[in-house]
């Protein structure tokens, strides 16, 4: 489903198991800039490209919220496409196994398909009446699928989508607890600085700030040009900014705007050995509270923000239930500010 990158990079480690491990012969139906992280990843793969969601957000959370909620029966119709797309599909290329990742129209009744998600509940912004509802109404999606795969601890007290992934009614289907799916690699402590930092603006092995940006227009661009506008006003010693484009990879990240801003470094898309590497690196991260972010980075690094993208209900959710476990800080996007971000440490107090 077309919310961010993080559906796509959240199945890289499943598709490296299927080819590494089983000899799979794949197709992946994917768009845009998932279909460009998953090609990076694994180049010849075969991708096929289904109908897109196209789900547009709006500037402030009320008008995403509205948007969202108006768009439901167009999502239901959406869904409906997929399927019988799905379906035409599988007339032409006969296949043994379907994995969909939140698409809900891609399952079929002759062929065993799983579904991965960690929402089996949805969080509204209209109270737990709504919830109820719309759970409800997801099941009915949910059931038709062979089984469901959470990507999450089966115990309560570690999960890390909390409510979402462990909700009082389960579907009907078998559901399991895979655990977390994250692409991140591990880096040696005494790995030379000799890939990431190869960069004409890596001067310095530490990066001060990493910032790691994704998902819808327009808010991946608010909330950039919100950051890269505090860094002008009072830079740090380092600002390292993945913009979240990886369709766009291979062209420069160049913005005029930014042509004097000091210790600045822009790019496009990190592959994942290199966003890995820079993880490793970075004493602050900032970044969206998508859950794909929450499993790729909270098991890993302690000096965590994440801002959740207005009216984004799951992410804001996230955000809340992740701070009071004491694993990230966050903040609004509307209330954030850098200074805060690179001078507070865990026990500091705030500056005034």
């Amino acid at each position: 489903m077309e919310w961010g990158l993080g559906h796509a990079s959240r199945c890289l480690p499943l598709l490296n198991y299927l080819l590494n491990n089983c000899g799979a012969d794949m197709f992946v139906a994917a768009n845009g800039p998932q279909a460009a992280l998953i090609a990076e990843a694994f180049p010849g793969i075969r991708i096929i490209h289904p109908p897109g969601y196209q789900i547009k957000y709006h500037k402030n959370r009320a008008g995403t919220i509205a948007r969202l909620a108006f768009s439901l029966p167009q999502l239901a119709q959406q869904i409906k496409a997929e399927n019988q797309w799905l379906r035409a599909f599988a007339e032409r290329q006969p296949v043994d196994a379907i994995i969909s990742d939140n698409r809900y129209g891609f399952w079929h009744p002759e062929i065993s398909s799983y579904l991965i998600t960690h929402q089996l509940q949805v969080k509204t912004a209209f109270g737990k009446s709504v919830d109820s509802l719309v759970r409800k109404q997801l099941y009915q999606y949910i059931n038709k699928f062979t089984a469901c795969w959470v990507p999450d601890f089966e115990a309560m007290e570690n999960s890390l989508a909390g409510e979402l992934s462990h909700p009082s009614q389960l579907p009907g289907i078998p559901v399991q607890y895979i655990g977390p799916l994250t692409r991140m690699q591990p880096v040696p402590a005494a790995k030379e600085a000799d890939t990431l930092f190869n960069f004409p603006a890596a001067t310095t092995p530490q990066i001060q700030l990493l910032a790691i940006l994704s998902g819808p227009e327009p808010q991946r661009t608010l909330l950039e040009t919100s950051i890269l506008e505090q860094w002008k006003n009072k830079p740090g010693s380092s600002l390292w900014l993945v913009r979240g484009l990886p369709d766009q990879h291979k062209a420069p990240a160049v913005r005029p705007d930014l042509r004097y801003l000091p210790n600045l470094y822009l790019v496009n898309h990190l592959s994942g050995p290199l966003l890995s590497e820079a993880i490793t690196r970075a004493t602050c991260i900032l970044t969206r509270s998508g859950y794909s972010s929450v499993m790729d980075l909270v098991p890993h690094h302690k000096n965590l923000w994440m801002i959740p993208t207005p009216g984004q209900t799951e992410q804001e959710y996230l955000a809340t239930y992740l701070q009071q476990k004491g694993l990230i800080q966050t903040v609004r996007q509307d209330k954030f500010s850098l200074q805060e971000i690179l001078f507070y440490r865990s026990g500091a107090s705030r500056p005034a």
